[in-house]
Parts: C-alpha cells; structure tokens; sequence
C-alpha cells in the first residue's frame, strides 16, 4: 500500500513541476508579449504625434535596452534577463533598490558610520599605493634619463671658447664747415689787430 502511495506521490510531483514549468513559460511569454505592446504604444504615440524617425527611435530604444540590461546585470544577475522586456527590468531593478533602502534604514547608524569610515580608509590606502606607484614610475624614467647622459659621449671642450671680436667704436671726425671757419679767422682778426 505504502508502495503505490509513494508512486502516485512521485507522479503528482511530476505533474506539479510540469505545471510550474509551464507557468513560468507562459509568464514569460506573457512579459514579453507586454513588452512588445508598449513599445509599439510607444511608437503608436509618438508617431501620433508626428515626431516619429524610425531609424533614430529604433538605435535610442535599443540604447536605452542596452544600457538597462547592463544596470540589470550587475544589480540582479538572474538567468531570465533575455526573457524580461525594458520596462520589466527596470521594475526588477526598482524592486532591489526599495528592498535595499529598506534595509539600510534598518541597519544601526553605528555600523553604517564604521562602514563608511573603512570604506574611506580603503579609499586612502588606494591613493596612497597609486601615489608610490606613479613616484615609483618617475624615479624609474629620471634613472633611465640619468643612465642615457651617462652612456653619452662626453664632448670636451679643448681650449678656449670662441668669443666674437668686439667693434670698437667709430671715430667721429668734426667736420666744421667753411662759413665757421670764416667766421673765426674774422673774429680773430679783430680781437688781435684792433
């Protein structure tokens, strides 16, 4: 008796998963059937109101999809983001986020501070070590520059550096003119034989 009890329990958990299968097929089809509806009630709407370029709307839209899958991916990470339309995993997303505040206001203030303070700490150290890093880089190249001049040839100078003759300056000649001239011999005339 237990024997058949066991059996029909077996098959009715059979046909139960089946069923549930079945469901989350159907579910999944149905959101991507509304998907679909909103998009082109989206379309139906804007095209409404005369503002339609397909081409455009059809890349922004894919865009938008694109970078809401991404968000999705790194908040939700689950197996049915091929199945869930935009709106979908935004409402998804929306969800975790509300759960996540939720749960935030319930953690003490005390360890959100300890949080944050290691956090900050970890931030620092971070800094810190990309500062060595980058100081330890440019050590490197001034040791490299270094090593360049000392493998160079040393140019020596032998004698004395070359230095430009210097232009003495041009001797200015009076040239007087001869009404000058005149004019002094007139003058000495009547200073001496008057």
């Amino acid at each position: 008796m237990s024997l058949v009890h066991l059996f029909i329990t077996v098959e009715r958990d059979r046909e139960v998963n089946q069923l549930k299968e079945w469901v989350t097929t159907m579910m999944m089809s149905i959101t991507k059937e509304e998907d679909t509806a909103a998009e082109l009630e989206l379309k139906a709407r804007v095209f409404h109101f005369g503002e339609y370029r397909g081409d455009q709307q059809d890349k922004l839209l894919q865009s938008l999809n694109r970078k809401v899958l991404d968000v999705y991916r790194h908040c939700v990470s689950t197996q049915q983001e091929a199945n869930l339309g935009t709106v979908q995993m935004l409402t998804v997303i929306e969800h975790q986020l509300d759960e996540l505040l939720e749960n935030l206001e319930r953690v003490p203030q005390v360890k959100i501070e300890q949080v944050e303070r290691a956090k900050e700490k970890e931030r620092r150290i971070r800094l810190r070590e990309e500062k060595l890093q980058m100081q330890k880089i440019l050590q490197e190249e001034r040791l490299q520059r270094a090593r360049a001049r000392a493998q160079a040839e040393i140019k020596k100078n032998r004698g004395r550096t070359l230095v430009r003759r210097s232009k003495p300056p041009a001797h200015k000649i009076k040239q007087e003119s001869e009404h000058m001239l005149m004019d002094k011999e007139k003058e000495e005339l009547l200073f001496f034989f008057t």
